[in-house]
C-alpha cells in the first residue's frame, strides 16, 4: 500500500506532538490541510483549513476521532491505510471528499508515521487538494486532443506539444513522417533524448523562447520539401506550462514564388529588348534552380520534324545545342511532346538503340521531363529538364514543369512578337531584304568606320530593265514573283559583312565595305550574270542594270546619288550592263 519512510521522528521520551501551523490557507500553490493523530485515531492537532472544511471549530476538532471528522465513506477508505501508517509505513491516495458546505474536492492524501522512542506514537495527515490540477489536467488532455484532431485532418501539417522539461506531450500528423519520426519516437520523451545534437541546437532556444512567450517562426528545408515552423505558447490564464510547434509544408508556395521571381528576371530581359536566344538562355538557366535538377534546356521546333536545341544549362561538352530528328520512339521527352502535343516523363532504358538516349545515359542521365511551349496557337517548342534519378522526376514535376512552360509561352511569345515586328519594320515585306530604313542605316556606319580607317567602300544600285512590260504583260502578281526571284538571286552573290537591301519598286542597292570601285563592278556584272543567264519562265527573261560609285571618287554624302547617275548611264547605253561613276575633277 505504501513504503516505509522514517517520517517524523522524536527519541526523546516524552516528546508531545508535533508542531503544525494552524492554518496553511496563505501557503503558495495548492491549499493543504494537516492534522495529527494518536494511535487511538483522536486528532491532536489540526490546522485551520483542515478545521473549517470539515466543519469543526479548533476547540472541538482535539480529541474527535478520525471517523467523526473524516465521515463514514471516507473513514472506511481511509482504514487500510490507517492501519498500514501504524505499522511504520507512509501511505499516500486520493480521496475524494465533501466539505461542511456541500463542496466536493479531490484530494492527495499522505500519511506520515510520527515515531517516538522507537515506536509509532500517530500519524501526520495531509490533504494536499487536487481540484484545480486535476480540471487543469482534464483540459490540458481535452487540449492535446483537439491539437491531435486538427493535425491529423490537416495534410502536410503536424504539431508538437512539449511542457517545461521540453518533453513531448503530443507529436501528432502526417508531415511528421517527412521529418523522419513516429509519434512514438517523441511523445513521452525530451528533446534531448530523442533529437540529435544538430536538432537540438535549432530548436531548444526556440522552445524556451515559447515558454516565455514568445512566437517565432522560421523555416526548414526536408529533402524536396519546404517547411514553415511556428514555436508559441500555449494559451493559458495562468502561468506557461506548455509550449507548441505547428509545422506546414509551404513547398508549393515557395515554389510558386520562385517561379515568379524567375519570370520577373525572364520579364526584365524582354524589357531590355533581348533576342529569343537570349531570353531561351535565362529559361534555361532558371529551371536549373527552379527544379534543382543537373539540366535544363530550351529546344525549338522546326521544320521536317527536327528539334533544334536553342539553349542548355550549363553548357556540356557531350550534350551541346544542335539539331535531331525526332521521332515518336526515340526516347526523348523533347521528342514525345514534339509528337503528341502534351508533357512527358522519359526514364532512359540502357538497350535503347537512340544515338540521343544512349548519349544521356553515357552522361549520367536516367531521366527527363518536357513541356510544350505554344506560340500564337503554334507549336513553338518546348522546355525540358534532365535528372541523373528517377526520383527528382516525377507527376508533381511535370504538372510544376507545365505551369511553368504556360508563364514561358507568354515571355516567348512577347519576344517573339517583338522581333516580328522589329524584323517587319526593317525587312522588305515582299522579298524577304532589308528595306531603305535599314540600308541607310547600316549605310550612314560603314561610312563613318571607312572615315575612321580610310578604307575603300563601294555602292552597287540595281534597277530592273523592262520592269514595266512584265507587269503590263503578265500581272502584277507575276511581277511580284519576279522581283522575289531577282532577289534571292542576288542575295546569293552577296558575301557575309555586305549588304544587299530593295530600295523600292524594282530598285536594289548593295553595299560592298572594303572593296573599291572596279572590284564593285566585277561583282556587280557577276551578279547581272546570275540575273540574265537564266530564264524566269519560258515567257520571261530578265537583265539588270547598275551603277558603281565608291568614297574614293566622291564625298559620302554624294555616294549614293552619283551610284544613281552611274545607272542612270547604264540604262542610255543600252541596259544589262554596269557602269563605275567617274567624277568629272577625275
Amino acid at each position: 500500500m505504501g513504503t516505509q519512510a522514517v517520517g517524523y521522528s522524536m527519541d526523546q521520551p516524552g516528546e508531545p506532538a508535533p508542531a503544525i501551523s494552524q492554518d496553511h490557507a496563505g501557503h503558495h500553490g495548492p491549499p493543504t490541510m494537516m492534522g495529527y493523530w494518536d494511535r487511538n485515531l483522536t486528532n491532536a492537532v489540526a490546522d485551520g483549513a483542515l478545521t473549517r472544511w470539515f466543519g469543526f471549530t479548533e476547540a472541538n476538532i482535539r480529541g474527535a476521532h478520525l471517523s467523526d471528522v473524516l465521515g463514514p465513506v471516507a473513514y472506511q477508505a481511509s482504514i487500510p491505510h490507517v492501519a498500514a501508517v501504524l505499522g511504520g509505513t507512509e501511505e499516500h491516495w486520493t480521496l475524494r471528499s465533501r466539505g461542511i458546505s456541500g463542496e466536493n474536492r479531490t484530494f492527495h492524501v499522505s500519511f506520515v508515521p510520527y515515531w517516538t522512542e522507537g515506536s509509532v506514537a500517530g500519524f501526520v495527515s495531509l490533504f494536499t487538494d487536487l481540484t484545480l490540477t486535476l480540471a487543469g489536467e482534464r483540459q490540458a488532455k481535452q487540449d492535446a486532443e483537439r491539437y491531435r484532431a486538427l493535425a491529423r485532418s490537416i495534410p502536410s501539417v503536424f504539431v508538437l506539444l512539449f511542457d517545461t522539461d521540453l518533453r513531448y506531450i503530443v507529436a501528432e500528423g502526417q508531415a511528421l513522417k517527412t521529418f523522419g519520426y513516429t509519434a512514438d519516437e517523441l511523445e513521452g520523451r525530451t528533446i534531448f533524448e530523442c533529437l540529435p545534437d544538430k536538432l537540438i541546437a535549432e530548436v531548444e532556444p526556440r522552445y524556451w523562447g515559447a515558454l516565455r512567450g514568445e512566437e517565432t517562426t522560421w523555416s526548414r528545408d526536408v529533402g524536396s520539401r519546404t517547411f514553415s515552423l511556428t514555436a508559441c505558447p500555449v494559451a493559458t490564464e495562468g502561468p506557461i506550462s506548455a509550449g507548441m510547434v505547428v509545422a506546414m509544408d509551404i513547398t508549393r508556395a515557395r515554389q510558386k514564388e520562385q517561379t515568379w521571381a524567375a519570370l520577373h528576371e525572364i520579364s526584365t530581359a524582354i524589357a531590355r529588348n533581348e533576342d529569343t536566344a537570349s531570353v531561351s538562355a535565362r529559361v534555361s538557366d532558371v529551371l536549373l534552380g527552379l527544379f534543382r535538377v543537373e539540366k535544363a534546356s530550351v529546344v525549338r521546333f522546326i521544320e521536317q520534324d527536327e528539334v533544334r536545341a536553342v539553349a542548355v544549362s550549363p553548357p556540356d561538352a557531350v550534350i551541346v545545342q544542335g539539331t535531331h530528328k525526332s521521332h515518336a520512339g526515340s526516347g526523348l521527352a523533347a521528342d514525345a511532346v514534339r509528337c503528341s502535343g502534351a508533357a512527358a516523363i522519359s526514364r532512359y532504358a540502357p538497350d535503347s538503340n537512340c544515338i540521343a538516349e544512349a548519349t544521356m545515359l553515357t552522361s549520367g542521365f536516367r531521366s527527363s521531363a518536357a513541356a510544350p511551349i505554344n506560340v500564337a496557337g503554334e507549336a513553338w517548342g518546348a522546355v525540358v529538364i534532365s535528372a541523373r534519378s528517377n526520383e527528382r522526376i516525377n507527376a508533381d514535376v511535370l504538372g510544376r514543369l507545365s505551369e511553368f512552360a504556360t508563364l514561358v509561352e507568354i515571355a516567348i511569345g512577347n519576344t517573339q512578337a517583338r522581333a516580328d515586328l522589329e524584323h517587319q519594320a526593317r525587312t522588305d515585306a515582299l522579298t524577304g531584304l532589308p528595306n531603305r530604313r535599314t540600308f541607310q542605316e547600316r549605310l550612314d556606319r560603314e561610312m563613318q568606320g571607312a572615315a575612321d580607317t580610310g578604307g575603300p567602300l563601294s555602292l552597287v544600285v540595281f534597277d530592273v530593265d523592262r520592269f514595266k512590260s512584265i507587269n503590263d504583260t503578265f500581272g502584277h502578281s507575276t511581277g511580284d514573283a519576279v522581283l522575289t526571284e531577282i532577289a534571292r538571286r542576288l542575295q546569293g552573290v552577296s558575301r557575309d559583312g555586305e549588304m544587299m537591301a530593295r530600295l523600292g519598286g524594282e530598285e536594289f542597292v548593295w553595299l560592298l565595305p572594303g572593296v573599291p570601285a572596279d572590284s564593285a563592278r566585277l561583282a556587280a556584272e557577276h551578279a547581272g550574270e546570275s540575273i540574265s543567264s537564266v530564264p524566269f519562265s519560258e515567257q520571261i527573261s530578265v537583265t539588270v542594270s547598275s551603277g558603281v560609285c565608291d568614297l574614293a571618287t566622291v564625298t559620302a554624302a554624294e555616294l549614293l546619288d552619283a551610284a544613281d547617275r552611274a545607272l542612270f548611264e547604264a540604262k542610255r547605253q543600252g541596259r544589262n550592263r554596269s557602269i563605275v561613276y567617274r567624277s568629272p575633277r577625275h
